[in-house]
């Protein structure tokens, strides 16, 4: 008898248990069937002039500044700036930074190379140089040519500018910033925080497809197809 009613004193608490983990796992089901944050890209500017620039008739597919075909803005002052380039080439890469109106730049670099190719980047942090708000930069990548070769010159530019009017993009969720910094016209940081999710999430199969989407916003094609390609193949 002393059994029968422990029993029915624990059966109420037992019940809720049950219906808590039921509830829990609800919500977990409900969670992950949720789709996957989306890029909406919104240029801070659609009357800005076009500031991408290839040199030589296949620099866009081989290789491209991940820059957007107009000013970009950052909120960073030593931003990370990435380019992609078409896997197989074995020539360095020749980055330069320098403000929009002079000759001398404030960083001009010649990279090793990367036979691998696909999406790559300069860290300004690591070279000690700094943007100023306000100020328009233009950077580009250049296929260094070998002695052996007669390529067309290869070369890729972008343009930027650091607007800090919105500190608030660095104190976002982790998660968010990318999507935040896309819909705010930060062009720049999306494209970075995205990339450093996809560089500690492995295989980042889901984020490589996202930042393709952003590329694709960009005007991007090759750069994003790679990233597609990529994706496909689980890597």
């Amino acid at each position: 008898m002393q059994m029968t009613k422990l029993s029915y004193l624990l059966l109420p608490g037992l019940v809720l248990l049950a219906a808590q983990s039921h509830a829990a796992c609800d919500r977990s089901a409900e969670a992950s069937s949720m789709p996957p944050p989306a890029f909406s890209y919104q240029p801070p500017n659609r009357g800005a002039p076009a500031q991408r620039v290839g040199g030589g008739t296949r620099s866009i597919s081989q290789l491209s500044a991940l820059a957007p075909d107009h000013v970009g803005r950052t909120g960073q002052a030593r931003p990370r700036l990435y380019w992609y380039i078409n896997p197989g080439f074995r020539n360095g890469v020749r980055f330069r930074l320098a403000k929009v109106g002079t000759t001398l730049p404030l960083l001009e670099i010649l990279l090793p190379p990367q036979p691998n190719g696909g999406i790559q980047h300069l860290d300004l942090d690591r070279y000690n140089v700094s943007l100023e708000p306000g100020i328009h930069y233009v950077w580009g990548v250049m296929l260094e040519p070998l002695a052996h070769q007669r390529l067309p010159l290869l070369i890729s530019r972008g343009a930027i500018l650091m607007d800090d009017s919105a500190p608030s993009l660095g104190l976002a969720p982790t998660l968010e910033r990318p999507y935040l910094a896309a819909q705010q016209g930060y062009w720049y940081d999306a494209v970075d925080w995205i990339s450093r999710r996809i560089e500690s999430e492995v295989p980042g199969t889901e984020l490589r497809l996202q930042r393709a989407s952003l590329l694709e916003q960009g005007g991007l094609f090759s750069a994003a197809l790679y990233e597609r390609e990529m994706a496909q193949s689980g890597r």
